[in-house]
């Protein structure tokens, strides 16, 4: 049984960089939250927490979210048109914030009819791997969404020649020379 995580509340201005709307964390919040996530992961290797998984609450509307560096060791919480909207608020007013650490996996599952055509391509199955967690979420997501067969066997023709490329394309990583000042 997971042990249930303290929440933390607190009133927060929405700032607007560009089209995202953002609230900043406050600090001591940041470091709990911190604090909280390297307990549920006691034993693994203890390294500087840069993203949050969090279940934020704003004016009592919910969503799943991460928190973000927002640079100078402070976190802050993007808020996207869906949470916006709901909580019905807007660049420069000031929203009620309860976060709770988000321990739920956010792995999405790769379905068998994907992973099957992607294993019969070796380096496309090697690219497919080596993708970012956002960006391995949001291909599985793509391709998932499709439901009949004929379409689902496009998207696997477009991702198995998407991957190709992508591995043939991809240079090996060199370590970056560091500029003499």
């Amino acid at each position: 049984m997971a042990a249930k995580t303290k929440s933390f509340r607190f009133m927060a201005r929405v700032y607007k960089i560009w089209m995202m709307r953002h609230v900043d964390v406050p600090e001591e919040v940041a470091r709990a939250l911190q604090k909280q996530m390297k307990s549920a992961k006691a034993g693994a290797k203890q390294a500087e927490v840069k993203y949050i998984p969090v279940l934020a609450q704003v004016n009592q509307a919910s969503a799943r979210t991460t928190l973000v560096p927002a640079g100078g060791g402070g976190f802050r919480m993007q808020i996207n048109t869906a949470l916006r909207k709901a909580a019905r608020a807007d660049a420069g007013e000031v929203v009620s914030v309860e976060l709770r650490l988000d321990r739920a996996s956010r792995e999405v599952p790769v379905p068998a009819d994907l992973r099957a055509g992607l294993k019969r391509h070796p380096k496309a199955w090697k690219a497919f791997q080596a993708l970012a967690p956002g960006h391995l979420r949001h291909f599985i997501l793509w391709y998932d969404s499709a439901k009949s067969p004929e379409a689902r066997q496009r998207r696997l023709e477009r991702a198995v020649d998407h991957l190709l490329e992508r591995a043939m394309l991809r240079t090996p990583s060199r370590p970056r020379k560091r500029r003499a000042d």
